[in-house]
């Protein structure tokens, strides 16, 4: 680039050269002025008539207003870089398939964002039916320990529902009129008990006396069933223990009785509420 620049610059030169010669010619060949008139000659411009002159001088404003040959230029020369120069670190560039898989999940959770609300609704009410379902097997498993853990004697007196008969006043009735009044007045008392422990959930411990046990029914029966359970216990008592008879109006009030106050069926025909 610097020889060419000094081509041009030499070529201008030359062209300048070129112009003054043309004009030193003109000025030999034209006519002296008179001498009455020097100064006038003088004072006026030398008219630019030659073409050729008037070409040189084009060329030589062009070439200065060339940016080539301002004196300015940008030149790249290489070098060797010495091998303890520390490098400049490049910034790392973010990869762009980044960028292109964020935008696909975008796009693909606008296309599909209804599909997965109605997908989220539909493990929700999943969820709900289950944990529904377990919660009512939890509450049953609860029962079930419940009555697993449920006092099954009491002084010796066995109260498991299983061990008395669907109908415990007819049965104790029977007994009571075959003369086996100790044992219907058993079954009675042992019937009151297995209902007061598994039916009204009456905590009833297996050391519980009778006294004890008329207690803590107090807070779990509806007064008629209270007062049906203190009348078992009383007669149950005298009976036993004080080796009382019993009357047989007495006998079927308490065996009629058993299945209206501690099972809710209907009291029979012609039988006093």
């Amino acid at each position: 680039m610097r020889s060419s620049a000094e081509l041009l610059r030499v070529l201008a030169l030359a062209a300048a050269c070129t112009a003054c010669g043309v004009h030193a010619q003109d000025g030999v060949d034209a006519a002296d002025p008179p001498a009455s008139a020097p100064q006038a000659a003088a004072s006026q411009p030398v008219p630019r008539t030659d073409p050729r002159a008037i070409r040189v001088e084009k060329a030589v404003d062009e070439l200065r207003t060339d940016p080539l040959l301002t004196g300015k230029h940008k030149e790249l020369r290489p070098r060797w870089i010495p091998d303890d120069e520390p490098k400049k670190k490049k910034k790392p560039r973010p990869d762009p398939s980044w960028f292109s898989w964020l935008a696909g999940f975008g796009r693909f959770l606008s296309d599909t964002s209804r599909f997965l609300l109605w997908g989220a609704v539909a493990v929700l009410v999943a969820l709900a039916l289950v944990s529904a379902r377990h919660l009512v097997n939890l509450r049953a498993f609860e029962r079930r320990v419940k009555a697993e853990a449920a006092v099954s004697h009491v002084r010796d007196l066995d109260v498991r529902p299983e061990s008395l008969p669907d109908d415990v006043g007819a049965a104790a009735w029977a007994l009571w009129q075959a003369g086996r009044v100790p044992e219907a007045m058993s079954l009675l008392y042992r019937g009151a008990l297995s209902r007061l422990i598994h039916k009204y959930r009456v905590p009833i411990t297996s050391s519980a006396t009778e006294g004890e046990c008329l207690d803590l029914a107090r807070a779990g029966l509806e007064p008629p069933a209270l007062r049906y359970v203190t009348q078992v216990v009383r007669a149950w008592q005298a009976s036993i223990y004080g080796g009382r008879a019993l009357s047989a109006a007495m006998g079927e009030a308490l065996c009629t009785g058993f299945g209206q106050r501690l099972d809710g069926r209907p009291a029979p025909v012609g039988d006093a509420a």
